[in-house]
Protein backbone atom coordinates (compact mmCIF):
# COMPACT_ATOMS: atom_id res chain seq x y z
CA UNK A 1 0.00 0.00 0.00
CA UNK A 2 1.19 3.35 -1.43
CA UNK A 3 1.96 5.91 1.57
CA UNK A 4 -0.63 8.83 0.79
CA UNK A 5 0.89 12.14 0.78
CA UNK A 6 -0.27 15.97 0.25
CA UNK A 7 1.42 17.58 -2.45
CA UNK A 8 0.94 21.88 -2.12
CA UNK A 9 0.82 22.92 -5.51
CA UNK A 10 1.17 26.48 -6.14
CA UNK A 11 -0.21 28.15 -9.09
CA UNK A 12 0.69 31.55 -10.92
CA UNK A 13 -0.90 34.14 -13.46
CA UNK A 14 2.32 33.13 -15.61
CA UNK A 15 2.59 29.38 -16.15
CA UNK A 16 6.25 29.66 -16.82
CA UNK A 17 7.00 31.26 -13.66
CA UNK A 18 5.29 29.11 -11.49
CA UNK A 19 6.36 26.80 -8.87
CA UNK A 20 5.63 23.22 -9.91
CA UNK A 21 4.58 20.78 -7.04
CA UNK A 22 7.73 21.35 -4.48
CA UNK A 23 5.88 21.25 -1.35
CA UNK A 24 5.12 17.34 -0.18
CA UNK A 25 3.47 16.96 3.54
CA UNK A 26 3.77 13.10 4.77
CA UNK A 27 1.39 12.67 7.55
CA UNK A 28 1.71 8.98 7.99
CA UNK A 29 3.77 8.77 10.81
CA UNK A 30 1.41 8.53 14.00
CA UNK A 31 2.25 10.54 17.33
CA UNK A 32 5.82 11.24 15.67
CA UNK A 33 7.29 14.62 15.77
CA UNK A 34 6.65 16.85 12.80
CA UNK A 35 9.56 18.72 11.09
CA UNK A 36 10.20 20.38 8.30
CA UNK A 37 12.88 20.38 5.31
CA UNK A 38 13.61 23.24 2.51
CA UNK A 39 16.62 23.11 0.09
CA UNK A 40 17.62 23.90 -3.61
CA UNK A 41 18.96 20.91 -5.88
CA UNK A 42 20.85 19.21 -3.85
CA UNK A 43 17.77 17.90 -1.61
CA UNK A 44 15.63 18.08 -4.89
CA UNK A 45 16.68 14.41 -5.93
CA UNK A 46 14.85 13.66 -2.85
CA UNK A 47 11.55 14.93 -4.31
CA UNK A 48 12.37 13.77 -7.62
CA UNK A 49 12.93 9.85 -6.80
CA UNK A 50 10.15 10.24 -4.83
CA UNK A 51 12.07 8.16 -1.72
CA UNK A 52 11.91 9.83 1.65
CA UNK A 53 13.23 6.74 3.27
CA UNK A 54 14.02 6.55 6.95
CA UNK A 55 12.27 10.85 6.99
CA UNK A 56 9.17 8.78 6.90
CA UNK A 57 9.61 8.34 10.84
CA UNK A 58 8.41 11.67 11.24
CA UNK A 59 5.94 13.76 10.25
CA UNK A 60 6.85 16.21 7.99
CA UNK A 61 6.77 19.19 4.95
CA UNK A 62 9.19 19.23 2.92
CA UNK A 63 10.25 21.86 0.11
CA UNK A 64 13.03 21.76 -2.17
CA UNK A 65 13.23 23.48 -5.87
CA UNK A 66 16.09 24.16 -8.34
CA UNK A 67 18.23 26.53 -8.29
CA UNK A 68 16.11 28.63 -5.08
CA UNK A 69 18.41 30.42 -3.49
CA UNK A 70 17.99 32.16 0.16
CA UNK A 71 17.09 35.60 0.18
CA UNK A 72 18.05 36.86 -3.21
CA UNK A 73 15.62 36.24 -6.24
CA UNK A 74 15.80 32.86 -7.43
CA UNK A 75 17.69 31.49 -10.46
CA UNK A 76 16.00 30.35 -13.40
CA UNK A 77 15.85 26.25 -12.96
CA UNK A 78 16.10 23.13 -14.37
CA UNK A 79 12.44 22.54 -14.33
CA UNK A 80 11.64 25.72 -16.52
CA UNK A 81 10.20 28.38 -13.57
CA UNK A 82 11.59 30.84 -11.11
CA UNK A 83 11.30 28.88 -7.74
CA UNK A 84 10.33 31.14 -4.95
CA UNK A 85 13.43 32.20 -2.17
CA UNK A 86 13.88 29.47 0.98
CA UNK A 87 12.79 33.01 3.28
CA UNK A 88 9.15 33.15 1.04
CA UNK A 89 8.11 29.74 0.88
CA UNK A 90 8.67 29.60 4.58
CA UNK A 91 6.31 32.45 4.91
CA UNK A 92 3.94 30.59 2.87
CA UNK A 93 4.04 27.77 5.05
CA UNK A 94 4.69 29.39 8.13
CA UNK A 95 3.09 27.02 11.27
CA UNK A 96 3.73 23.99 9.48
CA UNK A 97 7.98 23.72 10.22
CA UNK A 98 7.64 21.76 13.19
CA UNK A 99 10.01 21.27 15.68
CA UNK A 100 13.57 21.17 13.68
CA UNK A 101 13.94 22.78 10.24
CA UNK A 102 16.36 21.05 8.22
CA UNK A 103 18.03 23.29 5.83
CA UNK A 104 20.04 22.10 2.58
CA UNK A 105 20.97 25.37 0.35
CA UNK A 106 23.30 28.38 -0.09
CA UNK A 107 25.10 26.34 -3.37
CA UNK A 108 23.43 29.25 -5.65
CA UNK A 109 23.93 32.08 -3.18
CA UNK A 110 26.41 34.97 -3.42
CA UNK A 111 28.37 36.27 -0.65
CA UNK A 112 26.07 38.64 0.50
CA UNK A 113 23.27 36.55 -0.25
CA UNK A 114 24.60 33.76 1.85
CA UNK A 115 25.53 35.67 4.85
CA UNK A 116 22.61 37.51 4.84
CA UNK A 117 20.25 34.80 3.89
CA UNK A 118 21.51 32.78 7.05
CA UNK A 119 20.63 35.19 9.19
CA UNK A 120 17.31 35.85 7.56
CA UNK A 121 15.78 31.88 7.99
CA UNK A 122 17.08 32.10 11.45
CA UNK A 123 15.28 35.06 12.36
CA UNK A 124 11.84 33.49 10.54
CA UNK A 125 12.52 30.44 12.08
CA UNK A 126 12.95 32.28 15.37
CA UNK A 127 9.58 34.34 14.66
CA UNK A 128 7.23 31.24 13.99
CA UNK A 129 8.65 29.19 16.79
CA UNK A 130 10.54 26.58 15.31
CA UNK A 131 12.47 24.60 17.81
CA UNK A 132 15.86 24.78 15.86
CA UNK A 133 17.62 25.33 13.04
CA UNK A 134 19.87 22.45 11.66
CA UNK A 135 21.91 23.32 8.49
CA UNK A 136 23.64 20.62 6.63
CA UNK A 137 27.34 22.06 5.55
CA UNK A 138 28.27 22.31 1.99
CA UNK A 139 30.15 19.59 0.43
CA UNK A 140 33.28 20.50 -0.86
CA UNK A 141 34.65 16.96 -1.71
CA UNK A 142 35.31 16.52 -5.71
CA UNK A 143 33.08 19.50 -6.16
CA UNK A 144 33.05 20.95 -9.62
CA UNK A 145 29.87 22.74 -9.42
CA UNK A 146 29.30 26.28 -9.79
CA UNK A 147 26.44 28.00 -9.61
CA UNK A 148 24.42 29.26 -12.93
CA UNK A 149 26.22 32.86 -13.00
CA UNK A 150 29.54 31.44 -11.96
CA UNK A 151 29.43 33.52 -8.46
CA UNK A 152 30.27 30.13 -6.56
CA UNK A 153 32.37 27.59 -6.53
CA UNK A 154 34.21 24.91 -3.93
CA UNK A 155 35.84 27.42 -2.83
CA UNK A 156 33.46 29.92 -1.72
CA UNK A 157 31.31 26.30 -0.30
CA UNK A 158 34.24 26.24 2.19
CA UNK A 159 34.20 29.82 2.72
CA UNK A 160 30.32 29.81 3.62
CA UNK A 161 31.20 26.97 5.83
CA UNK A 162 32.90 29.17 7.94
CA UNK A 163 30.23 31.70 7.73
CA UNK A 164 28.02 28.72 9.35
CA UNK A 165 30.34 27.64 11.87
CA UNK A 166 30.61 31.01 12.99
CA UNK A 167 26.50 31.73 13.65
CA UNK A 168 25.91 28.28 15.14
CA UNK A 169 29.27 29.37 17.62
CA UNK A 170 26.80 32.24 18.40
CA UNK A 171 23.37 31.60 18.47
CA UNK A 172 24.43 29.11 21.48
CA UNK A 173 22.98 25.81 19.97
CA UNK A 174 20.05 27.14 18.35
CA UNK A 175 21.33 27.25 14.84
CA UNK A 176 23.25 23.72 14.79
CA UNK A 177 25.27 22.17 11.61
CA UNK A 178 24.78 18.50 10.10
CA UNK A 179 28.11 17.86 9.03
CA UNK A 180 27.08 16.80 5.67
CA UNK A 181 30.97 18.09 4.20
CA UNK A 182 32.77 15.30 5.91
CA UNK A 183 29.61 12.39 6.72
CA UNK A 184 29.70 12.81 2.24
CA UNK A 185 33.54 13.12 1.94
CA UNK A 186 34.41 9.57 0.34
CA UNK A 187 30.83 8.86 -1.23
CA UNK A 188 31.64 9.49 -4.85
CA UNK A 189 29.00 7.11 -5.67
CA UNK A 190 25.96 9.12 -3.57
CA UNK A 191 26.34 12.37 -6.16
CA UNK A 192 26.44 13.16 -9.78
CA UNK A 193 29.67 14.59 -12.06
CA UNK A 194 29.31 17.67 -10.31
CA UNK A 195 30.16 16.18 -6.82
CA UNK A 196 26.61 18.39 -5.17
CA UNK A 197 23.57 16.29 -6.75
CA UNK A 198 22.24 13.26 -5.55
CA UNK A 199 21.93 9.94 -7.36
CA UNK A 200 19.53 6.88 -5.95
CA UNK A 201 22.28 6.31 -3.60
CA UNK A 202 22.62 9.88 -2.62
CA UNK A 203 19.11 10.43 -1.37
CA UNK A 204 19.09 6.82 0.72
CA UNK A 205 22.37 8.37 2.04
CA UNK A 206 21.16 11.91 2.90
CA UNK A 207 17.59 10.93 3.85
CA UNK A 208 19.36 8.59 6.47
CA UNK A 209 21.57 11.24 7.85
CA UNK A 210 18.87 13.78 7.88
CA UNK A 211 17.02 11.48 10.01
CA UNK A 212 19.61 10.48 12.30
CA UNK A 213 20.42 14.21 12.93
CA UNK A 214 17.16 14.68 13.60
CA UNK A 215 16.74 12.24 15.93
CA UNK A 216 19.63 13.32 18.32
CA UNK A 217 18.95 16.84 18.17
CA UNK A 218 15.43 16.04 19.36
CA UNK A 219 16.75 13.33 22.23
CA UNK A 220 18.78 16.77 23.72
CA UNK A 221 21.88 16.69 21.90
CA UNK A 222 24.15 19.45 19.85
CA UNK A 223 24.84 17.70 16.55
CA UNK A 224 27.35 20.80 15.52
CA UNK A 225 31.13 19.61 14.98
CA UNK A 226 33.87 20.88 16.85
CA UNK A 227 36.21 23.60 15.48
CA UNK A 228 38.33 21.85 12.96
CA UNK A 229 41.71 22.76 14.23
CA UNK A 230 42.95 26.20 13.68
CA UNK A 231 44.84 27.32 10.64
CA UNK A 232 47.54 30.42 11.29
CA UNK A 233 46.33 33.54 9.56
CA UNK A 234 49.11 35.83 8.25
CA UNK A 235 49.16 38.46 5.69
CA UNK A 236 47.05 38.69 2.63
CA UNK A 237 44.49 36.22 4.53
CA UNK A 238 40.94 37.21 4.58
CA UNK A 239 37.46 35.65 5.67
CA UNK A 240 35.31 35.52 8.96
CA UNK A 241 38.29 34.30 10.76
CA UNK A 242 40.06 37.52 10.30
CA UNK A 243 36.87 39.49 11.68
CA UNK A 244 36.68 37.74 14.48
CA UNK A 245 40.88 38.46 15.35
CA UNK A 246 40.25 41.57 14.71
CA UNK A 247 37.43 42.11 17.39
CA UNK A 248 39.83 40.16 19.40
CA UNK A 249 42.38 42.60 19.23
CA UNK A 250 40.20 45.35 19.83
CA UNK A 251 38.22 44.22 22.71
CA UNK A 252 41.51 43.48 24.28
CA UNK A 253 42.65 47.52 23.81
CA UNK A 254 44.91 47.58 20.70
CA UNK A 255 44.65 50.14 18.84
CA UNK A 256 43.91 49.07 15.23
CA UNK A 257 43.80 51.36 12.22
CA UNK A 258 41.31 50.76 9.48
CA UNK A 259 38.94 48.63 12.21
CA UNK A 260 37.27 45.63 11.41
CA UNK A 261 37.26 44.55 7.55
CA UNK A 262 38.29 41.06 7.65
CA UNK A 263 41.06 41.49 5.55
CA UNK A 264 44.88 40.45 7.20
CA UNK A 265 47.18 43.36 6.38
CA UNK A 266 49.78 45.40 7.72
CA UNK A 267 47.85 47.03 10.24
CA UNK A 268 46.69 43.96 11.50
CA UNK A 269 49.56 42.10 11.89
CA UNK A 270 51.26 44.91 13.66
CA UNK A 271 47.93 44.96 16.33
CA UNK A 272 48.74 41.78 16.55
CA UNK A 273 53.07 42.24 17.20
CA UNK A 274 51.64 44.52 20.48
CA UNK A 275 48.91 41.85 21.36
CA UNK A 276 51.36 38.97 21.41
CA UNK A 277 54.53 41.19 22.94
CA UNK A 278 52.13 41.93 25.85
CA UNK A 279 50.56 38.69 26.74
CA UNK A 280 53.82 36.99 26.62
CA UNK A 281 53.50 35.00 23.31
CA UNK A 282 56.35 34.65 21.03
CA UNK A 283 55.67 38.01 18.47
CA UNK A 284 55.60 36.40 15.33
CA UNK A 285 52.89 38.63 13.44
CA UNK A 286 50.56 36.09 12.62
CA UNK A 287 47.63 34.78 14.74
CA UNK A 288 48.79 31.08 15.38
CA UNK A 289 46.72 29.24 17.60
CA UNK A 290 48.13 30.31 21.23
CA UNK A 291 47.33 33.46 19.90
CA UNK A 292 43.83 32.36 18.60
CA UNK A 293 43.27 31.20 21.70
CA UNK A 294 44.79 34.14 23.66
CA UNK A 295 42.40 36.11 21.63
CA UNK A 296 39.44 33.62 23.00
CA UNK A 297 38.39 33.15 18.98
CA UNK A 298 39.59 29.41 19.07
CA UNK A 299 39.03 26.69 21.68
CA UNK A 300 41.44 23.43 20.94
CA UNK A 301 38.59 20.76 20.42
CA UNK A 302 40.26 18.75 23.54
CA UNK A 303 39.09 21.63 25.27
CA UNK A 304 35.92 22.16 23.90
CA UNK A 305 34.59 18.58 23.81
CA UNK A 306 35.03 16.36 21.24
CA UNK A 307 31.25 14.83 22.25
CA UNK A 308 28.69 16.25 21.27
CA UNK A 309 27.41 19.07 23.68
CA UNK A 310 23.69 18.70 25.42
CA UNK A 311 21.09 20.87 25.35
CA UNK A 312 19.08 22.26 28.55
CA UNK A 313 16.09 22.95 27.01
CA UNK A 314 13.74 20.54 25.95
CA UNK A 315 11.82 21.76 22.33
CA UNK A 316 8.65 22.82 22.97
CA UNK A 317 5.76 21.02 20.67
CA UNK A 318 5.16 23.19 17.45
CA UNK A 319 1.67 23.60 16.68
CA UNK A 320 -0.04 24.09 13.50
CA UNK A 321 -1.33 27.85 14.05
CA UNK A 322 1.55 29.63 14.56
CA UNK A 323 1.71 33.33 13.81
CA UNK A 324 1.37 34.50 9.75
CA UNK A 325 4.23 35.36 7.92
CA UNK A 326 4.54 39.10 7.73
CA UNK A 327 4.92 41.54 5.13
CA UNK A 328 8.74 41.62 3.91
CA UNK A 329 10.63 45.16 2.22
CA UNK A 330 11.72 45.32 -0.84
CA UNK A 331 15.12 45.39 -1.91
CA UNK A 332 16.85 45.45 -5.53
CA UNK A 333 16.89 41.97 -6.91
CA UNK A 334 19.84 40.09 -7.68
CA UNK A 335 19.25 39.54 -11.11
CA UNK A 336 16.95 40.23 -14.26
CA UNK A 337 13.40 39.43 -15.44
CA UNK A 338 10.06 39.76 -13.89
CA UNK A 339 8.27 37.58 -11.00
CA UNK A 340 4.49 36.64 -10.97
CA UNK A 341 2.92 37.08 -7.52
CA UNK A 342 1.13 33.28 -6.80
CA UNK A 343 -2.02 32.54 -5.68
CA UNK A 344 -2.26 29.17 -3.64
CA UNK A 345 -2.96 26.15 -3.89
CA UNK A 346 -3.28 22.44 -3.06
CA UNK A 347 -3.98 19.44 -4.75
CA UNK A 348 -4.12 15.71 -3.28
CA UNK A 349 -1.04 13.24 -4.65
CA UNK A 350 -0.27 9.67 -3.66
CA UNK A 351 4.06 8.63 -3.60
CA UNK A 352 5.24 5.85 -5.75
CA UNK A 353 8.26 5.34 -3.34
CA UNK A 354 8.27 2.39 -1.12
CA UNK A 355 5.58 2.43 1.99
CA UNK A 356 6.07 2.35 5.62
CA UNK A 357 4.43 0.01 7.44
CA UNK A 358 0.36 0.90 7.46
CA UNK A 359 -0.01 2.16 10.51
CA UNK A 360 -3.85 1.57 11.59
CA UNK A 361 -3.98 4.41 14.03
CA UNK A 362 -2.15 6.81 12.17
CA UNK A 363 -4.41 10.02 11.50
CA UNK A 364 -6.06 10.31 7.64
CA UNK A 365 -3.79 12.56 5.98
CA UNK A 366 -4.98 16.39 5.33
CA UNK A 367 -4.83 19.05 2.59
CA UNK A 368 -2.86 21.87 4.07
CA UNK A 369 -3.94 25.28 2.42
CA UNK A 370 -0.84 27.16 2.09
CA UNK A 371 -0.95 30.84 3.29
CA UNK A 372 1.17 34.07 2.91
CA UNK A 373 0.48 37.38 2.96
CA UNK A 374 4.01 38.23 1.63
CA UNK A 375 4.27 39.81 -2.05
CA UNK A 376 5.89 37.17 -3.81
CA UNK A 377 8.81 38.29 -5.97
CA UNK A 378 10.30 40.51 -2.87
CA UNK A 379 13.43 41.12 -1.63
CA UNK A 380 14.77 41.08 2.08
CA UNK A 381 15.58 43.63 4.31
CA UNK A 382 16.89 42.05 7.52
CA UNK A 383 19.26 43.81 10.05
CA UNK A 384 22.50 41.81 11.10
CA UNK A 385 21.72 39.40 13.50
CA UNK A 386 25.19 39.06 15.88
CA UNK A 387 27.79 41.65 16.57
CA UNK A 388 30.32 41.98 13.58
CA UNK A 389 27.75 40.93 10.58
CA UNK A 390 28.34 44.16 8.75
CA UNK A 391 31.76 43.26 8.27
CA UNK A 392 30.80 39.86 7.52
CA UNK A 393 28.84 41.15 4.75
CA UNK A 394 31.27 43.84 3.32
CA UNK A 395 33.71 40.81 3.53
CA UNK A 396 31.59 38.64 1.22
CA UNK A 397 30.38 41.01 -1.26
CA UNK A 398 34.09 41.74 -1.84
CA UNK A 399 35.12 37.87 -1.89
CA UNK A 400 32.08 37.06 -5.00
CA UNK A 401 33.18 39.80 -6.62
CA UNK A 402 36.78 37.43 -7.59
CA UNK A 403 34.59 35.35 -9.80
CA UNK A 404 35.40 32.02 -10.10
CA UNK A 405 37.01 30.98 -13.59
CA UNK A 406 34.36 29.21 -15.31
CA UNK A 407 34.85 25.26 -16.00
CA UNK A 408 31.78 24.25 -17.34
CA UNK A 409 27.85 25.25 -17.92
CA UNK A 410 25.96 24.85 -14.52
CA UNK A 411 23.89 21.81 -13.93
CA UNK A 412 21.84 23.70 -11.30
Amino acid sequence: MAAVFTVAMVAAADPASADPNTTVVYDDAGSAPQIGLIGDSTLSGVRWQDDYGDLRQYNFVFDSASCRRLVERSCWSREDYRPETALQRMQRLSGQWGDVLAVMSGYNDSGNGFVDGVDAIVAEAKRQGISHVMWLTMRTAEVSYEDPLHQTNVDTYREDNEVLMDRAAQLGGYLQLADWETHSAEKSSWFEYDGVHLTPDGVDGVTTFIADQVGRMLAGENVTPPAPPWETLGEGDDGIRVVRAQEGLIDAGIAMSGGVDGIFGTYTAEAVRTFQAQQGIAVSGVVDEPTAIALGVYTPPTEAGAEAVTTDATPPATTKANAAATPVAATPEATSGASSDATPATTTGTSTGAAPTPNPNAPTPTTRPETSTSPLGAGIVIAPAVAGASAVLALAIRRRMRSPTPRHRSHR
